[in-house]
């Protein structure tokens, strides 16, 4: 018996063709509005096949080409996505209500346009393109589009690579006498290991070697004065890390006495604890309020371009550095 949750779909030819949809909707023609392609076949079709970070990727740029709250309400069925706090941008050309057999160059022009003049970064604004042109290729395979892709009339400027800023020692310093918790202790992982803010961010207490002993987590032995890496911090919440990222971090003495220091003064007993947490206890968003003290900070010290990447980065960077100046040392010594 045929099973009465699903409609029957009738195949025809031509960019008319009715489409059925696993979740049973079916889109009869090209002159559906775009948000009704988008969450009928393109969410369930497309999206939801993605990881996790993918699905977050496309739940944050649609939010530039549909009104975000809409975005929200079409996400809310799929878990793992997070609501994000982008408002609607008034007079930003959302494209809603356009008829998908409308969309044409213009309509990308004009979004493309509004997110320059709203100073988003080249690469945001060709993301925000790419996710167009993935929802015109969907659409195209499933035969409710016709005709040249309207991505193809729009060209973006170069992609410009600026010098990145790297941190001297005496900057290091500098940044770090200035920050706070938790911003501080972040900062200061970040550099002495290299992680990224959103590993530290996701990272437990049982994660970290603070013994002279290996012991055994979960099935993983971590040697004394290691970190295994295999957590990160994300909008949706604490997730794993790319099989390709787990790895063994050393921790070098002094920072393993200022974590030990840490974990006694808020008291933490539970191994399952998160490392980094706000002043009440409650995990961090690592694209939050701390980006934003962050680059109040970067301004304080004429430093605008501050940012936890270059944090990160300061790890190899101050290494460098203290190698340069061994080797001078080793130099005048040896004359």
């Amino acid at each position: 018996m045929q099973n009465e949750m699903y409609a029957v779909p009738q195949f025809k030819e031509g960019i008319n063709a009715a489409v059925f949809s696993p979740q049973g909707a079916i889109i009869e023609d090209s002159t559906v509005p775009l948000v009704t392609f988008v969450e009928k076949r393109f969410i369930p079709d497309h999206v939801e096949l993605k990881t996790p970070a993918g699905r977050v990727h496309y739940h944050a740029m649609l939010k530039h080409i549909l009104s975000p709250d809409v975005v929200d309400r079409l996400f809310a069925p799929y878990a793992g996505i997070a609501k994000t706090r982008l408002k609607a941008v008034t007079d930003w050309p959302y494209l809603d209500n356009i008829r998908l057999c409308d969309l044409n160059s213009d309509h990308v022009r004009r979004l493309t346009s509004s997110a320059f003049t709203h100073g988003y970064s080249p690469q945001t604004v060709k993301h925000i393109r790419n996710v167009i042109s993935a929802i015109i290729s969907h659409a195209r395979r499933e035969g409710l589009f016709g005709g040249a892709s309207p991505i193809t009339a729009v060209k973006l400027p170069p992609l410009v690579h600026k010098k990145p800023h790297d941190l001297t020692i005496i900057q290091a310093k500098t940044i770090l006498r200035v920050l706070k918790y938790p911003e501080r202790e972040i900062a200061l992982v970040s550099m002495t290991t290299g992680m990224s803010i959103s590993e530290i961010c996701g990272l437990r207490w049982k994660h970290i070697n603070l013994t002279g002993a290996s012991i055994r987590v979960d099935g993983d032995l971590i040697p004394p004065g290691n970190i295994i890496v295999e957590k990160q911090s994300r909008s949706a919440g604490v997730m794993d890390v790319n099989i390709g990222r787990v790895r063994m971090v050393v921790v070098p003495d002094p920072l393993i006495r200022t974590l030990v220091r840490l974990k006694r003064s808020r008291r933490i007993a539970d191994p399952d604890c998160l490392v980094m947490t706000t002043e009440e206890g409650d995990p961090i968003e690592p694209a939050n309020a701390l980006m934003l003290r962050l680059k109040r900070v970067g301004r304080e010290l004429k430093m605008p371009w501050l940012s936890w990447q270059v944090l990160k980065r300061a790890h190899d960077t101050l290494l460098l550095e203290l190698r340069l100046q061994l080797d001078d040392d080793l130099v005048l010594s040896a004359r």
